[in-house]
């Protein structure tokens, strides 16, 4: 598929077709994020981020700090943290 490059301000755009926004699953205003690699643009839609549940339940039940956290997490609390 060839898609002309066109002048808009001082950047060039380009038009993303109806059929391939649909195979895609992308919408309107839709955040999309650019990667250039090997002299080829890579364009992604941007994940939206997760949810403090979602973040959560993904931590596995046998989690462990690493070492070097582990001092920190066994401190007692030293002023008004809240936890």
């Amino acid at each position: 598929m060839d898609i002309p490059l066109r002048k808009w301000g001082n950047s060039l755009g380009l038009r993303i077709p109806h059929k391939l926004v649909e195979s895609l699953a992308w919408e309107e205003n839709c955040i999309v994020e650019l990667q250039e690699m090997e002299q080829s643009l890579v364009i992604r839609k941007k994940t939206a981020p997760l949810e403090l549940d979602q973040l959560l339940a993904s931590i596995p039940a046998d989690f462990q700090y690493p070492e070097d956290a582990q001092d920190f997490v066994d401190s007692p609390m030293t002023g008004q943290e809240m936890i």
